[in-house]
């Protein structure tokens, strides 16, 4: 997956999870927003999530 496709899922995680704390969405344990945030620290976590490993392999080529 490329990064801004990992980005905008992130995105859309967040906006998710917001939704469903100040809505009410029925879960009484806050389970949905809780998965939504685990799904995105673990996305963040993506190799191709950061733009580290990106510049590391460009200066491994040249």
């Amino acid at each position: 997956m490329r990064r801004l496709t990992l980005m905008l899922f992130q995105l859309f995680l967040s906006i998710f999870a917001i939704y469903a704390v100040l809505y009410d969405v029925p879960n009484e344990y806050l389970f949905v927003p809780l998965c939504c945030l685990v799904a995105m620290f673990f996305l963040g976590r993506h190799p191709s999530a950061s733009s580290e490993s990106s510049q590391e392999r460009i200066l491994a080529d040249t």
